[in-house]
This record gives C-alpha cells, structure tokens and sequence, in this order.
C-alpha cells in the first residue's frame, strides 16, 4: 500500500509517470514528491515508488 495525496492507494509496482497516467494526471504543471523529496520530471520514468511510500502530487494553479 502507498499513500497518495494522503489517501491510500494499492501498491503496484509502477515508476512515477505510470502512476501518474493511471491516475489520468497529465504531466504538465505537475510537481511529484516520493517521501518528501521532489523527484525531477526528468527522473519520473526511472523512479520506482516502493511499498510504503508516501507520494504528493501537485499541480500548479493560475490565479492569486
């Protein structure tokens, strides 16, 4: 089990990009943390999220 945005989601093996499109999150804007420490967009394909883990997706908004 992994914690998504503080809630629980089923561990599967996944990097960060395949969590990201089972998700439907598209990429663009988005900033990923792995146990928090931000995992570069250029890492994303390469970072395996283990068991346990807790990821922070968050994804920019325009306004003020």
């Amino acid at each position: 089990m992994i914690r998504v945005n503080g809630v629980e989601d089923p561990f599967a093996n996944e990097s960060v990009d395949a969590l990201l499109a089972r998700r439907g999150i598209e990429p663009r804007g988005v900033a990923v943390a792995l146990d928090g420490e931000v995992v570069p967009r250029s890492a994303w394909k390469n970072t395996l999220i283990p068991d346990r883990s807790v990821v922070e997706i968050v994804t920019a908004a325009a306004g003020g």
